[in-house]
């Protein structure tokens, strides 16, 4: 073998190995927003986690929920993709036991529980744990919040309308949905925040170039992760979630679990 070919060979054994290395380092990563719609309900903590594709429950997934733990949300925002196809099954009802013991748990499906057919069977083990698995719909949380989810809208299954026609005008609005292509709606802006998931934040981002692929269809690549004010009363965060699709390695993406502080607006730190 010729030394160039040794060089490259060795290098990248070296970018996989990093690759997987990164793909377990989960991270809270932590927002604060400000809303006038909850000033009478205090300080909101949301844990926000999302594309687990979960085989097993490992050392990622006991990570993540050391992290929630920690975090002590009101609510846990789940937002589809916890298994990969065929697989992962009975991992995920573990874990997901172990996530509404910590806290109320709101999910959607992602494209992964559509493909698997899985949905109806997650959404019954959801409920039976005490959480809430919204279809389309909205329920209210507690005075002046309302927490709505829409089904996949990668495979088309969401109906932004029906999903948010019962929340009141003046309620601080929380949508989840698996994919941000939900904010290309001009009706996803009724909401306060949109939670989504879906794109990984890329899973393998290149310095100056960013995400290679984002499986997002109308939305900027830039909100393919982190946090971006919409308009005046919307922000969306995506998070590059915490498992991996089709190569079980990232690179400059790590995993994370997003810790979101909702304040009044008239709160002040001291």
């Amino acid at each position: 073998m010729e030394w160039h070919s040794l060089l490259f060979f060795l290098t990248m054994a070296g970018l996989t190995g990093y690759g997987i290395w990164e793909s377990f380092q989960v991270r809270l990563v932590r927002y604060d927003l400000q809303s006038q719609s909850i000033r009478n309900s205090g300080n909101l903590r949301i844990a926000h986690i999302s594309d687990l594709h979960m085989t097993r429950f490992g050392l990622r997934e006991r990570k993540v929920l050391e992290l929630i733990r920690g975090f002590r949300p009101d609510i846990i925002a789940l937002t589809g993709d916890l298994i990969p196809l065929g697989k992962g099954l009975e991992a995920a009802k573990t874990f997901l036991k172990a996530l509404c013991e910590i806290a109320t748990v709101f999910a959607v499906e992602g494209n992964s529980e559509v493909l698997n057919g899985v949905s109806v069977h997650l959404a019954q083990v959801v409920r039976e744990l005490g959480g809430k698995w919204l279809h389309n719909e909205a329920v209210q949380f507690r005075d002046g919040i309302w927490v709505a989810g829409t089904a996949d809208p990668h495979w088309h299954r969401d109906d932004i309308v029906k999903t948010l026609a019962n929340v009141p005008e003046d309620a601080f609005c929380i949508l989840l949905s698996h994919s941000p292509d939900i904010a290309c709606y001009p009706e996803a802006m009724r909401a306060d925040l949109i939670l989504c998931g879906h794109t990984h934040g890329g899973q393998v981002r290149l310095p100056l170039i960013g995400p290679l692929y984002t499986r997002t269809r109308c939305i900027p690549k830039a909100w393919a992760w982190g946090k971006h004010k919409l308009t005046e009363r919307t922000t969306l965060i995506t998070t590059s979630g915490v498992g991996t699709t089709r190569l079980p390695v990232r690179f400059l993406c790590p995993p994370e679990v997003v810790g979101l502080t909702i304040k009044p607006a008239t709160y002040r730190s001291r």
